[in-house]
């Protein structure tokens, strides 16, 4: 679930201890893919893709309180699939969620502690994970700024969970007072309910904490945390982690805990590896490093099937298979961030393959119009067209456009915003209907390599509004290679950046012999 929309499902990041953190109107989405969000916490507004929240359907407090008489014990996971993926240590900058710091005027649904609620029927309740995403935010917001009031107010939602915990075989687990029903045919999550996402997101925000202020108790309770991913399910207990039939661990943001297994959700999944990657880059927990390898497997094995649509958004879970444009979009940049902290080259092909299928739609730029004729339609949920208009132009011509979508079962198209086709699709087309400038940039970090089959190849260097303002040629007599740091649409055409050599500072846009590797 996003982290970025603060309050809007359940979702993970941090230096190494040995890294020092310093202070320092709504555009319409295509039809076709289910855009709502899983669990409204910011109103009562139940979301229309089945999961719905309810009022529990059992005495809470006794399920707690006899879920805290368990024990520590020696029993750990059983065996799973690991790659042998390793982990390196990011930047501070490049840190999930260092890039949505909270604003200082909350508009969210909150407490008068400043503490992330959640609404419904006429009652406000605690979700641990919209806490921790609004925590991680205010963290950010207090590194960029240094005020107090931000400090303040990540500590405020950290402590609410410390102080609901449930302490259960030597670890800590945060509930959800909630029943919650999931797609047709998943079982009722029956409060209290535990979320593996949440594990991972207050893990992120603990140890975060622990790092900028250098107060003990926030690693007691990140080491707390982190030990919910070291115990195996147990139906009668809290737990957050499973293997599946084919030996794959899944970090579960939804527990199904009478049959011991998960609906596999794919962004939950990867956030709450985000929260052991920031105790493993803090800690250096060599049992945090294992888990993180065995969960980058799983990754590589189902992202790219079941959960990937070939030229459509991708599935949110394995368990609720329906495409989802939103976190289709969390995948995508989901992979692009395993791919800078392991540096293996599959999580960047995810992203750039899940990129191609959907891009992020919404733009805010020029489309250029070629003289000749064109037309716009519209289309329905299935693709097919449901209306026209053509004209035709004597010479070229300009109109804006808001957003860059894929259509079911076709390529990808322009709305158009004004003049004589606004309220139209128009197909993208080189040469003759292009968006000028870049839209879906992915950046690699570190470079991948562009490969040059011999040949003869242009780059274009452009400036901000797409203008060409220089070109080069180049013809090669034998394969070649270059460091390859981006990859967009530039000007309606798939083009690719290198970071040295003779193109250096020029996009070549694709054409057959260039191959991203």
């Amino acid at each position: 679930m996003n982290l970025t929309t603060v309050g809007r499902g359940l979702t993970a990041a941090v230096a190494a201890a040995t890294l020092t953190l310093t202070a320092a109107p709504a555009h319409a989405q295509p039809s076709g893919p289910d855009r709502s969000s899983n669990v409204s916490v910011t109103s009562g507004d139940l979301p229309p893709d089945g999961s719905t929240p309810r009022s529990p359907s059992r005495d809470v407090a006794k399920a707690k309180k006899q879920q805290a008489t368990a024990r520590a014990t020696a029993a750990g996971l059983p065996a799973y699939q690991r790659d042998g993926y390793t982990f390196h240590k990011l930047d501070d900058a490049a840190l999930p969620y260092r890039d949505d710091p909270a604003p200082l005027v909350d508009k969210g649904l909150h407490d008068a502690q400043g503490v992330r609620m959640f609404s419904f029927n006429g009652k406000t309740w605690d979700h641990p994970v919209a806490q921790g995403q609004w925590g991680l935010s205010n963290v950010t917001a207090y590194l960029n700024t240094g005020q107090q009031v931000y400090l303040d107010r990540a500590i405020a939602n950290a402590q609410r969970n410390i102080d609901r915990r449930v302490e259960s075989r030597g670890a800590w687990f945060y509930p959800y007072d909630f029943d919650l029903n999931r797609c047709a045919g998943r079982p009722l999550l029956q409060a209290p309910w535990y979320s593996g996402m949440a594990e991972g997101v207050l893990l992120s925000l603990f140890t975060r904490l622990w790092q900028v202020t250098g107060d003990a108790k926030w690693r007691e309770a990140a080491d707390n945390t982190f030990a919910a991913f070291t115990l195996p399910p147990d139906p009668a207990l809290p737990w957050a982690v499973w293997v599946d039939t084919a030996g794959h661990l899944w970090l579960e943001e939804y527990p199904e805990s009478a049959s011991v297994r998960g609906e596999r959700v794919m962004n939950g999944h990867i956030f709450a590896l985000y929260g052991l990657y920031d105790y493993w880059a803090g800690t250096s927990d060599q049992r945090a490093a294992d888990v993180l390898d065995g969960a980058a497997t799983t990754v590589r094995r189902y992202l790219p099937d079941p959960i990937r649509n070939l030229r459509w958004a991708s599935n949110y879970s394995i368990g609720c298979p329906t495409p989802h444009l939103k976190y289709h979009g969390i995948h995508t940049e989901q992979s692009l961030k395993l791919y800078e902290m392991t540096w293996a080259p599959e999580f960047a092909t995810d992203a750039y393959l899940l990129r191609s299928d959907y891009p992020a739609p919404d733009v805010d730029g020029t489309v250029q119009f070629f003289a000749g004729t064109h037309t716009g339609y519209t289309f329905d949920s299935s693709g097919n067209i449901t209306g026209s208009k053509s004209l035709t132009l004597s010479s070229t011509s300009i109109a804006h456009a808001d957003q860059r979508i894929r259509v079911y079962g076709r390529n990808y198209y322009y709305r158009i915003t004004n003049g004589a086709l606004a309220g139209y699709l128009v197909l993208e087309t080189g040469g003759a209907r292009e968006l000028l400038g870049k839209a879906v940039e992915h950046t690699y970090n570190p470079t991948r390599v562009l490969g040059f089959q011999p040949g003869t190849y242009t780059g274009y260097a452009y400036d901000s509004t797409g203008k060409i303002t220089g070109t080069k040629t180049l013809t090669f007599s034998k394969t070649s290679m270059a460091p390859l740091g981006s990859t967009a649409w530039v000007n309606g055409k798939l083009s690719y950046q290198v970071t040295a050599g003779a193109y250096l500072g020029y996009w070549l846009p694709h054409v057959t012999g260039l191959a991203f590797s």
